[in-house]
């Protein structure tokens, strides 16, 4: 599990952060933080790692198929191994099962079950620009690029949320 984090109490860490922010803000602020931000970016990184893994999987199935790629940045080169990022990406997967079951039970064990699903109700905001920005500063971001607001990403995240309540039993 330690291919994902460095601090191996790092989710306790992120949950008393998140009982801290209750004190101060309230139970939404909290909540929103601690799943609207910090569990969806790990699911989010669980879905990218799936991502790649497909879509070498894809290229693995090519005639001629090189697992080494040169990448140029003007002057530089960057070279890849596709075996060894799949073989990196499969670690993330793997560990991420351990991650996300520890993770929810320590939600559940800080806050109540009522408070998770009234949370999941109000249709949060994913991710940490959209769970602290208003709908102005959001679309100002989106505007000048530095949010990726797309379909795709819709979907993504529907998606995620749809697993985000799975995770917690709430549907």
């Amino acid at each position: 599990m330690n291919k994902i984090f460095t601090n191996p109490h790092q989710l306790e860490e992120w949950v008393e952060a998140a009982e801290c922010i209750e004190n101060r803000h309230g139970i939404e602020r909290a909540l929103g933080y601690l799943i609207g931000e910090k569990f969806y970016s790990l699911l989010e990184m669980l879905y990218s790692s799936r991502k790649i893994m497909r879509a070498i999987d894809e290229e693995q199935k090519t005639p001629g198929f090189n697992p080494i790629r040169v990448t140029k940045y003007g002057n530089r080169e960057v070279v890849t191994d596709l075996d060894e990022l799949y073989k990196r990406e499969k670690e993330i997967v793997i560990g991420a099962d351990g991650w996300i079951i520890k993770f929810v039970f320590l939600v559940n064990r800080s806050f109540s079950p009522h408070d998770i699903r009234k949370y999941f109700a109000s249709n949060p905001r994913l991710g940490i620009q959209r769970h602290v920005s208003d709908d102005k500063r959001f679309e100002f971001m989106v505007k000048r690029g530095a949010l990726e607001h797309s379909i795709e990403t819709e979907v993504q995240d529907a998606l995620i949320f749809g697993d985000m309540m799975k995770y917690f039993g709430v549907g």
